[in-house]
C-alpha cells in the first residue's frame, strides 16, 4: 500500500527542485543586471542536487541505491549555507570582505564534508550506521549520526545564523523602500532554519527531511529580493524523473474516463498496457487488466478518494494490489481528471498468509493449534448457545506413545502422530476443528454435532487406526488410540467442556484404552 503523504511529499520537493532549476535559469538571463546572480544560481545548483538526490533517496528500492542518493544530495547540500552568507555579503555591499581567504574558510568544511560522505564506509564519522524500516510501500532510512556530522550541522547552521545576522545588523540603516526584499531574504534563511531546527529534534513526519519541501519558497523569496519584482508562478514538471521511477503502478485519466497517461510501474504490474490504450475508456481497459476486481462506480467524476483491495491473475498466479484513486484539479478546484496509483502487495499478502498459517498452524502435522482450537472453539460455543444449536467435543491420544518413541526413536514417533492425524482427516468435515492440544493430544470441536454422533465418529476414526498400522523402514507398528468426548450443555464455557472430555479420555484409558467413552451417554467398545 502506498503512503499518500510520502508520496505528495515527492512531488512537493520535486517540485521545488524544478522550481530552483527554473529560477536559476531566470537569473542567468539577467545576470548582467542583478547583483549576486552568480550566487544565486549556485545556490539553486546546489540545491537541486539537494532536493532531486532527496526525491530519489525516497524512491530507493535498497540501501545501496539509498546511500548513493545521499551521495549525490551532499554534492550541493554542505555548500547552500555557506553560499547564503555570499550572498547576504554581496546584497548589502560587504564585498570587501569576500576574499580569497575568506572564500577558503568558507567553504573548506563543505570540502571535508563531501570528502567525509564518500569515504564514510571507511571510518563511519559521520554516519554511524543506517537503518532501513518500511512505511507502507516506501523504503525509509533513519540515520544515527557520527561526530563530523554534528560538526557539519553546527556550520550549516552556524552559516544561517551568521547571514541571517548580517542581514539584521544591515536591517537598521536601510531605507524603508528596501525593507520589504530584506525581509523576504531574512525569510528565506528562517525557513529552512526552522526546518532544520524540526528536523533535528524529531519533529517531522516520518523523520524525514522538510527543508526540500520548502526550497522553492525560499527561492522565490530571493528572486523576490534580488528582482524586486513579483514572485514567479511555475508548473511542475519533474514527472519523468520521478513518476517514472516510483515502484507503484500510475495511472491517469481524464474527466471522461480516458487514460492520459501511466508510467514504467504500471506496464510491468500489467503487461497488457501499452500506447494503443491511450485515449481509451479505464473501464474497458479495466476489464483486460483485472478481471477479477470490481471497479467501483465512485471512480467516476469528483468523487473523493478511496482505497480498495484488489486481485488479478498474473502468468497463472494471484497477485494482490491496493488501489488508491483521487481527483486531480486544476486551478480555482476545477476537475481536471483523476489518478489510480495501484501497490503491488503481492509479497506482503504472501508473507502475511505465511506468518497467520505459523500463528495458528500445527508445524508437525499442519493442522490447527492449541491457540487457535482454543480462540475458534470459544466464539463456535456462543454462537451455538444463540442458535440454540448442540456442539461436541472430542479428546484423543496416542495409546502408550512414549513406548514408541522409546523402541523406534522419536523420528518415528513424529512419524506415527502424522500417520495418526492423516486418518482421522478423513473423518472431519471442514467446519469442524482438528487440532493438535499438545504432544500427542488432539482435540476436535464439532458444531451442530450431538455426543451421539461425536461418539460415532471417534469410534469410526479409533477403529481406522487401529486397522491401518505404520509401515515405515520396513517396520510394521500397529498404532491405536483412546478418545473421549462431550457435549456442551447450556452454560457451559470452554474450560468446563474441555474437563469433560478430559474425563471421558480418562475412562477410556482406565478401561484398558483403545476404547471410545462420552458424557454423558453410553460406551462404545
Amino acid at each position: 500500500m502506498m503512503n499518500i503523504f510520502i508520496f505528495n511529499y515527492i512531488v512537493i520537493i520535486s517540485i521545488s527542485g524544478v522550481f530552483s532549476v527554473l529560477l536559476g535559469i531566470l537569473a542567468f538571463l539577467k545576470r548582467s543586471r542583478v547583483k549576486g546572480s552568480g550566487t544565486f544560481i549556485l545556490i539553486n545548483i546546489t540545491s537541486c542536487f539537494y532536493v532531486f538526490g532527496h526525491a530519489f533517496e525516497l524512491t530507493g528500492t535498497s540501501l545501496s541505491e539509498i546511500e548513493w542518493m545521499v551521495k549525490i544530495q551532499y554534492l550541493g547540500l554542505p555548500f547552500i549555507s555557506p553560499l547564503n552568507v555570499l550572498l547576504a555579503l554581496q546584497f548589502i555591499g560587504l564585498d570587501k570582505y569576500i576574499t580569497r581567504k575568506n572564500m577558503i574558510l568558507l567553504f573548506s568544511v563543505p570540502v571535508i564534508t563531501v570528502i567525509m560522505i564518500y569515504t564514510n564506509s571507511i571510518h563511519h564519522l559521520f554516519y554511524k550506521s543506517i537503518i532501513l524500516h518500511k512505511e507502507d510501500s516506501y523504503l525509509l532510512a533513519d540515520y544515527k549520526i557520527g561526530i563530523f556530522y554534528i560538526i557539519h550541522g553546527s556550520f550549516t547552521f552556524g552559516c544561517l545564523f551568521a547571514a541571517f545576522c548580517i542581514l539584521i545588523w544591515h536591517a537598521r540603516r536601510v531605507k524603508s523602500s528596501y525593507r520589504f526584499q530584506l525581509a523576504a531574504m531574512m525569510s528565506a534563511l528562517l525557513l529552512p532554519m526552522t526546518a532544520s531546527f524540526l528536523y533535528l529534534v524529531g519533529k517531522a513526519p516520518y523523520n524525514m527531511d522538510p527543508v526540500p519541501t520548502i526550497m522553492c519558497l525560499t527561492s522565490a523569496l530571493y528572486l523576490t529580493a534580488i528582482l524586486s519584482s513579483n514572485m514567479l508562478v511555475v508548473a511542475p514538471i519533474a514527472r519523468d524523473r520521478i513518476i517514472e521511477n516510483m515502484r507503484d503502478a500510475v495511472l491517469v485519466m481524464d474527466k471522461a474516463n480516458l487514460i492520459a497517461d501511466f508510467n514504467g510501474a504500471a506496464i510491468k504490474m500489467f503487461p497488457e498496457l501499452n500506447n494503443s490504450i491511450i485515449g481509451k475508456e479505464f473501464y474497458g481497459v479495466w476489464g483486460n487488466m483485472l478481471p477479477n476486481a470490481v471497479l467501483p462506480e465512485v471512480l467516476s467524476g469528483d468523487s473523493a478518494s478511496f482505497e480498495q483491495e484488489i486481485e488479478w491473475n498474473r502468468n497463472g498466479e494471484l497477485s494482490y494490489g491496493l488501489l488508491h484513486s483521487f481527483p486531480v484539479y486544476k486551478n480555482a478546484n476545477q476537475l481536471a481528471g483523476r489518478a489510480v496509483i495501484i501497490s503491488d502487495m503481492t509479497k506482503e499478502k504472501i508473507m502475511r498468509n505465511t506468518l497467520q498459517q505459523m500463528a495458528y498452524r500445527d508445524s508437525l502435522t499442519n493442522i490447527f493449534n492449541r491457540g487457535y482450537f482454543t480462540e475458534k472453539t470459544a466464539e463456535m460455543i456462543e454462537t451455538c448457545k444463540i442458535s440454540n444449536m448442540p456442539l461436541s467435543l472430542i479428546l484423543f491420544d496416542i495409546d502408550h506413545f512414549k513406548q514408541i518413541n522409546d523402541t523406534y526413536g522419536h523420528a518415528i514417533g513424529d512419524e506415527a502422530i502424522k500417520h495418526v492425524i492423516n486418518i482421522s482427516k478423513k473423518f472431519i468435515k471442514p467446519e469442524y476443528i482438528l487440532a493438535r492440544y499438545g504432544g500427542e493430544e488432539f482435540v476436535i470441536s464439532l458444531s451442530g454435532v450431538s455426543i451421539e454422533e461425536a461418539g460415532g465418529i471417534a469410534e469410526e476414526t479409533r477403529k481406522k487406526i487401529a486397522e491401518c498400522p505404520l509401515i515405515t523402514d520396513g517396520k510394521i507398528i500397529h498404532i491405536t488410540a483412546s478418545f473421549g468426548a462431550a457435549e456442551m450443555s447450556n452454560h457451559q464455557n470452554l474450560n468446563s467442556l474441555f474437563h469433560d472430555a478430559d474425563q471421558a479420555l480418562y475412562e477410556s484409558k482406565k478401561r484398558g484404552r483403545n476404547t471410545v467413552s462420552i458424557r454423558p451417554a453410553a460406551l462404545y467398545i
